[in-house]
């Protein structure tokens, strides 16, 4: 969930860019397209309002409650309507909000399929936001990215097959950095480049390819 101080403004970009269209949920806002859902709501733009993770059975989900109140990890009721009763939430070291619950079902039908994929904050002190995702949560690292000195600069985990679902970066100040979208193939990519040229959308970096995960991107 994206917080905005004009989310009508903000669900509309999306909408148009993203070829999404939305509904009201209680007082949020939900664009939705084939395999992408995203949460807008009233409060200080540029700021994520929370982050969700789905799980394919009550199993898992059960699963990750027991060990994360084993591990003394206060356990909160979930702020999203997108997940069933069973949902619950946790606040990472730098009060970034986690969502955790059972998938929900999604369109897939497009010509242009954007999956929504993963997140990735920023943050000015690397150390206890590692700690929290690999220790605690239980996120493997893939890829760390280290400056000449060994300083880390970048750190890629995942909580699936895929390379990473989450990352966080180096950074003067604590704040959302990005959220990814899937579009599976390089022709994908410059059909969504073509979409945006027409909308008059600049695209700020890239098309490119990632070092960690060899990804290609824009």
């Amino acid at each position: 969930m994206l917080e905005s101080d004009d989310p009508s403004n903000l669900a509309n970009f999306y909408c148009e860019t993203l070829r999404m269209t939305q509904t009201i949920q209680g007082s949020l806002i939900m664009v939705e397209g084939a395999e992408r859902k995203l949460l807008i709501g009233s409060g200080s733009s540029r700021k994520l309002g929370f982050g969700a993770y789905g799980f394919d059975s009550d199993a898992g989900l059960t699963q990750l409650r027991r060990s994360l109140e084993s591990a003394g990890i206060t356990l909160d009721e979930s702020p999203s309507p997108l997940f069933s009763d069973h949902a619950f939430s946790l606040t990472d070291p730098e009060n970034n909000r986690l969502v955790f619950g059972r998938s929900t079902a999604i369109s897939n039908n497009s010509a242009m399929p954007a999956r929504l994929q993963h997140l990735v904050v920023a943050t000015d002190e690397m150390a206890p936001i590692l700690d929290f995702y690999a220790g605690q949560l239980g996120f493997a690292i893939t890829d760390r990215v280290e400056d000449e000195t060994g300083d880390l600069r970048a750190c890629f985990l995942n909580s699936d097959d895929e390379h990473h679902s989450f990352a966080f970066f180096k950074a003067s100040e604590k704040r959302l950095d990005h959220h990814a979208y899937e579009a599976g193939e390089w022709s994908l990519i410059r059909d969504w480049a073509d979409h945006l040229a027409d909308l008059d959308v600049k695209i700020v970096w890239g098309p490119g390819r990632h070092g960690p995960g060899n990804n290609l991107f824009l």
